[in-house]
């Protein structure tokens, strides 16, 4: 049974985070247009306003995803009786977004695979300050997410 719930939840949260990846690249690509079409000068204007409602938008999205993860946990820990394979699934949702989410923004805004987001997210600036020092922001991205799936199999033997 936890194994099919497994590779559920890990297409579940792929076709999530697709889904808000490509809201998430609609919304920088409205962005980007309203930047070009008010100049440079105009945007330097708001531009402080901008940012402050770009991180608050941020946080709300974060805190909505987190109670999301929080209740499919739970249904899975109902599910299982299994408190370590909830934990585990949450851990699972938070690695898959930092992969899925960030490739699917990329995608949507035409992007390539090197793409980071602005540098006024904390996230962000460290995948940049990472890159110059030559790790690749998906080897940051992946190597938790072996781990985590390598622990989850090996807790369900």
């Amino acid at each position: 049974m936890e194994l099919y719930l497994f590779l559920s939840v890990i297409l579940f949260w792929i076709l999530y985070y697709y889904f808000e990846g490509s809201h998430d690249g609609a919304f920088a690509l409205e962005t980007k247009l309203m930047r070009e079409k008010l100049g440079a000068d105009k945007f330097k204007e708001i531009e402080e306003g901008f940012i402050k409602y770009e991180l608050d938008w941020h946080w709300y999205d974060g805190l909505e995803k987190a109670l999301v993860k929080i209740v499919f946990a739970v249904l899975i820990y109902f599910i299982t009786d299994n408190i370590l394979f909830a934990f585990q699934m949450i851990l699972l949702a938070v690695g898959i977004r930092s992969v899925a989410h960030d490739f699917f923004v990329a995608r949507t805004m035409g992007k390539g695979l090197n793409h980071i987001g602005p540098e006024f997210l904390w996230w962000d600036r460290f995948l940049r300050k990472m890159q110059t020092i030559g790790i690749n922001q998906y080897v940051i991205k992946l190597i938790p997410n072996l781990i985590i799936v390598l622990w989850i199999l090996w807790s369900m033997e």
